[in-house]
């Protein structure tokens, strides 16, 4: 049996899962975007919730997850108030596995009600965390970026709370960055998340479907191997070619 695992987050609630994805160990379904509502979206409009919705369909034995926060997420300092963190009821009420959190809007991690006292409870009830972030320049240069340096004492307070069962580096913006890019952020990302988390297993490296190819996939792939790593995330999986799975599954010996 494979050490590695592999997972990904989709934006398609109501469209099963391709059965090509067996063996994923991971479904993240997302991004609930509005956070005091708990919907997808922008504040006062419709939205999809993971308290009115129960997880998809899908293959294989992985765990289904939502996703709080994301690109756009809203408002900042998010949860703060017993009303705000209505995560940990929606999860137990329609029997979601977990939550990840997908912090793009700088959310709260060290007062009462924030992330990490959300995570600590979700655990308590035996249910799965995961802290996204992106790492891109900004986390490699804290002493250069004020953003960075928030994110790895995000990083480095989570690692010490054991609050969280993994740790997704988004190395990536709209697409793919380009390989000098990769090549000059991605190893830097790997060696200051192992830094600041202390177990390499907890750190999946994350890639997005625009822009794939066989250069950068191997990149990621070398990168998840020679730091043993726990594996690999994917933005939008269902957009995922078949022979770019099937490179992810031979290289981290995984099968469905």
């Amino acid at each position: 049996m494979s050490v590695y695992k592999l997972g990904g987050w989709t934006e398609q609630w109501s469209t099963p899962v391709d059965p090509k994805f067996s063996m994923f160990s991971y479904f993240m379904f997302g991004m609930i975007t509005n956070l005091p509502e708990l919907k997808s979206g922008v504040a006062g409009g419709w939205g999809w919730s993971p308290s009115e919705h129960s997880p998809p369909k899908t293959p294989g034995n992985g765990k289904c997850m939502w996703t709080y926060g994301g690109a756009g997420c809203a408002p900042v300092d998010m949860p703060k108030t017993p009303e705000q963190n209505n995560a940990i009821v929606a999860t137990q009420q329609k029997g979601w596995g977990g939550v990840d959190f997908d912090d793009e809007c700088n959310m709260n991690a060290d007062k009462a009600y924030g992330i990490i006292d959300t995570m600590q409870s979700l655990m308590g009830h035996s249910l799965e965390t995961s802290y996204t972030f992106l790492a891109g320049w900004d986390f490699n240069n804290p002493s250069q970026s004020p953003e960075g340096e928030i994110i790895q004492t995000k990083v480095k307070t989570i690692a010490q709370k054991d609050c969280c069962n993994r740790f997704a580096l988004m190395c990536y913006g709209g697409a793919m960055w380009d390989m000098p890019t990769i090549e000059q952020t991605v190893p830097r990302a790997v060696e200051n998340s192992i830094k600041l988390i202390g177990d390499n297993q907890k750190i999946y490296l994350a890639l997005t479907t625009s822009g794939l190819n066989s250069d950068n996939l191997e990149f990621f792939l070398n990168q998840v191997t020679r730091s043993d790593l726990g594996g690999l995330f994917v933005w939008r999986f269902e957009a995922l070619q078949s022979d770019a799975l099937d490179t992810m599954c031979t290289r981290l010996n995984i099968s469905s």
